[in-house]
Order: structure tokens, then C-alpha cells, then sequence
């Protein structure tokens, strides 16, 4: 982990998918209610295998999460709720804002946006943002950014 002025940076090396779930449990525990987290990464990057995780650290339930590439959000309750978004077929933040979306943002959940870059406009500064990265077959890198309040 690196403190920059205004910026907490860390980063993981994952060589499962299991192991992506893991640190996305201990991630969701940390989260606090209203927080926005941001996900940018390819295709196949493990950005939904990581949401699988933070569900779980959030809710404090196992929940079958899949994205919701059709649907564009997908809700989770629990001790507190998530707010899954894909935004793969977003073509910008008016589309977004017009479906009412951005209320979300407002909440007392936790919004997790696949795709966020096409909401970038929008996006709260203080939102965390994590980068996903393939290695390899298995291996993913996980970069997690969060904005010092």
C-alpha cells in the first residue's frame, strides 16, 4: 500500500478466481455505507468475480451474481445493500442520468460500476476506482484507489 498527498493506493496479485472473491470479501467488509466503487478492465478481467466478493463482505450473504449486462443493475440486500451496475451498453451519462440511475448514488448502499468510464462526467471524486488487469490465464491484478477524505 502507498500513500500519495491526496491518494491511498493499493495493489494484489490474484491467481484464482477464488482468491479474487477473497479480497473482494475483505474489500465489501471495509466499505463504508454510500460508497461508490468504480471497476475498469477488458473483457474477462475479473472485474464481475471481484463484485462476487465484495456482495459478499457487503450483504454478509453468498448471492449467485452475474453481470447485468441487460439489465444494467443488479440489487443485493443485506446488512447493506449493493447496487451492481454494467454499463457495457451505457453510451453516456445522459442515458444514464434519463434511467434515473444516478439516485443510487445518493444511497445508503454501495454502488459497484462495471464500465464507469462511460459515466466519467458524473462519477463523485470521492468514488474508489480499481483497476483489473489479466497476467495470465489466472492471474489477475488488482489496483485499488481511494481518494483521502
Amino acid at each position: 500500500m502507498s500513500k500519495q498527498d491526496d491518494c491511498i493506493t493499493s495493489s494484489f496479485i490474484s491467481h484464482s478466481p477464488l482468491e479474487t472473491i477473497a479480497f473482494g470479501k475483505k474489500l465489501g467488509e471495509s466499505l463504508k455505507p454510500n460508497s461508490i466503487v468504480c471497476f475498469y478492465g477488458d473483457l474477462g478481467a475479473g472485474k464481475t468475480t471481484l463484485i462476487k466478493g465484495i456482495v459478499q463482505g457487503v450483504t454478509g450473504k453468498n448471492y449467485y451474481v452475474n453481470s447485468p449486462t441487460f439489465v444494467y443493475l443488479n440489487i443485493y440486500d443485506g446488512i447493506k445493500s449493493v447496487f451492481h451496475f454494467d454499463l457495457y451498453r451505457i453510451q453516456n451519462e445522459d442515458e444514464f442520468v434519463g434511467m434515473g440511475f444516478e439516485e443510487y448514488f445518493f444511497s445508503s448502499g454501495v454502488c459497484c460500476i462495471e464500465w464507469s468510464e462511460r459515466i466519467v462526467n458524473i462519477i463523485p471524486s470521492n468514488a474508489v476506482k480499481i483497476e483489473m488487469q489479466h497476467l495470465d490465464e489466472s492471474s489477475r491484478q488488482i489496483v485499488v484507489r481511494e481518494e483521502l477524505r
